[in-house]
Formats: C-alpha cells, sequence, structure tokens
C-alpha cells in the first residue's frame, strides 16, 4: 500500500487533467502521486523533456535503467523496460544493464553507462570523465549528470512513499521475452 493516496483524474485541478491523457503522460501511479502538487508535476516534466532531448530518447532510456539498477529500484526498472523497448534499447541490452555487464554497447554507450552508474555512486574519476568528454559535449555531460541525479533521487522517492507497480509482476533484472511481451499485450 502506498503511504500517498494515488488521485484519480476528477481529484486534480481540471487545468492538468491533460497531463494524464495517452498522448501524454498516461495513467502512471508516480505522476498520481505527484499530482498532489500539481505544478511541480508540470513543472518537473517541464525539466525533464529538456534533459530528455539532450541526450535522445535511447540513451536517456539506457540511463534511467542503470541507475534503477544501480538502487535496486524495482518500480523504475518495471516502468522503463516497455519504455526502453519502444525507444530501440533490445532485451538483450537490458539483460545486460541488469546483470552489470555493459559489454554488449558500443563504446559511446559503454562510457555513457560507466558514467552514469560513476555519478550515481558518486564515483566519477578523471578516467572516467575523460573518456566522457571524447565522446559527448558539456551540454550533453551536464544533461546526463542531471538526469541520473534526478533519478537517484526519484528512486529514494519511490521507496519512501512505496509506491506499487502498474501491469502485474516485476519483469526482473534480467527480463524474458515472454514477461517483456506481456507488458505489450
Amino acid at each position: 500500500m502506498t503511504r500517498l493516496p494515488l488521485l484519480e483524474l476528477d481529484e486534480i485541478p481540471e487545468a492538468y487533467h491533460h497531463l494524464f491523457t495517452d498522448e501524454y503522460l498516461g495513467d502512471r501511479h508516480i505522476f498520481r502521486a505527484w499530482a498532489h502538487n500539481p505544478e511541480v508535476l508540470e513543472a518537473t516534466l517541464e525539466y525533464l523533456n529538456v534533459l530528455y532531448d539532450q541526450l535522445g530518447q535511447r540513451r536517456k532510456e539506457l540511463v534511467i535503467l542503470a541507475v534503477a539498477r544501480a538502487r535496486g529500484a524495482k518500480y523504475e526498472w518495471h516502468q522503463h523496460v516497455d519504455i526502453a523497448r519502444e525507444k530501440g534499447v533490445t532485451l538483450e541490452e537490458m539483460r545486460a544493464i541488469g546483470g552489470g555487464d555493459f559489454s554488449v554497447f558500443d563504446d559511446e554507450e559503454f562510457v555513457l553507462l560507466q558514467y552514469a552508474r560513476a555519478v550515481e555512486s558518486g564515483t566519477v574519476t578523471d578516467r572516467i570523465h575523460g573518456a566522457l568528454t571524447r565522446r559527448y559535449s558539456p551540454a550533453e555531460i551536464v544533461a546526463l549528470g542531471l538526469l541520473v541525479d534526478f533519478y537517484v533521487g526519484l528512486c529514494n522517492y519511490i521507496a519512501a512513499v512505496e509506491l506499487p507497480f502498474e501491469g502485474g509482476e516485476f519483469v526482473g533484472w534480467v527480463p524474458d521475452d515472454e514477461t517483456v511481451s506481456e507488458l505489450f499485450e
């Protein structure tokens, strides 16, 4: 049971109903919890969209999955397995992230994931940062760091309010074809 009630649409000010359409957010528990403060919800989504645009959809999903796995954040991992698949992340790549093995990725994504894990754990070294600067612009590095920090905080917040999953059982850290296909039925 969640520690913060999940609001229904009729409990949210009408000016924010557009956020809960299928074209925008849909019906995710995290947003129904945040709707207790719809101004913050809307501003947070605008902020995230700017960060997402800086990194691109696929890279954004890789980073979120890496942070969710590192934090042991089942809700966030579960949410982003289906989103990542839609953005071009393969099941093999999700399994690799879930198992902590980034060797299946090309050099650019490998460095991105290494850096995300280092930011998440507070262990960025000159070597990791240097590798990142050879592949990404300063603007992308800023966006990456802020995205990682946001999702670290989000994982902590989700644990604090004990947010339940949508759509069934946890898909696991190394999801299989059958489990993931159930998300798309």
